[in-house]
């Protein structure tokens, strides 16, 4: 067993719910207790910087997903050069582009808030523009764990008012889990993507959001490296961490970076 501790955002449920689920405590810098790895559920930017500023121990001990933090933009973007489909995302809209045909995106989005439609073609503060997939028939989230094997991981289907761009919980939309995905060519190349954009991140876990076509194309939206909890993915979190705390160490650091 790993002696493992957790760090996230300030107040963060979905963080709390792995500790209770898992005993993975926060870590506070507590010389007193040794510690293998940290488990990193999110903190990234300034919020990573200062926790590092409040426990300089933390710098030298292996971290899973230190390296999170990336604009949605970045990622779509980089996502696009290794040949994964991505709707047309970008600063400003050219002459040719028509605003009906796309949305605003903040870089850093949570739950949704801020996705609108495109209002003008200018670039925008801290926002970018994506095409609207208008024929999507449902949106998929991924639950990509590297220590297990990809036949474990879990996807869910998305689906939400007609009326609505977003698709989260606050705009009325809900999560269905997909039973045997393996046995679906669209949810088995889900999870292979899936698998190839946390590797091009560095990243260990995170959840993978797609959109799917009315002719089954498969659209990359994002990733979320602190993915909020509902009654149908806690067991799923839970049930990971719970795996890589009995893993021996030396297998738990090949998910880490220093």
């Amino acid at each position: 067993m790993s002696k493992l501790r957790i760090i996230g955002k300030r107040g963060s449920k979905s963080r709390k719910t792995i500790t209770d689920g898992t005993d993975i405590q926060l870590y506070k810098g507590n010389r007193k207790y040794s510690v293998d790895a940290i488990v990193n559920y999110g903190l990234a930017g300034s919020a990573l910087r200062g926790f590092y500023r409040l426990y300089p121990s933390a710098t030298g001990i292996p971290t899973i997903n230190r390296t999170v933090g990336h604009s949605k933009l970045n990622v779509v973007n980089r996502s696009n050069k290794i040949g994964i489909q991505v709707p047309d995302s970008k600063l400003s809209l050219s002459r040719n582009d028509s605003v009906d045909d796309f949305i605003e995106k903040k870089f850093n989005s949570i739950s949704g808030i801020g996705i609108q439609k495109a209002r003008s073609k200018r670039r925008l503060p801290n926002k970018y523009y994506q095409r609207f997939i208008k024929d999507r028939r449902y949106e998929l989230r991924v639950h990509v764990f590297k220590w297990s094997d990809q036949s474990e991981w879990s996807v869910q289907k998305r689906l939400g008012p007609a009326d609505q761009i977003a698709w989260n919980f606050k705009q009325g939309g809900h999560f269905i889990t997909i039973h045997n995905p393996d046995r679906y060519d669209i949810f088995k190349k889900a999870k292979e993507q899936s698998g190839k954009v946390l590797d091009m991140l560095r990243m260990s876990f995170g959840a993978v959001d797609w959109i799917v076509d009315d002719k089954h194309g498969l659209w990359f939206l994002e990733v979320n490296s602190a993915p909020g909890m509902t009654e149908l993915s806690a067991p799923i979190y839970v049930g990971a961490f719970n795996k890589l705390k009995e893993m021996p160490l030396k297998k738990v650091l090949k998910y880490t970076n220093r």
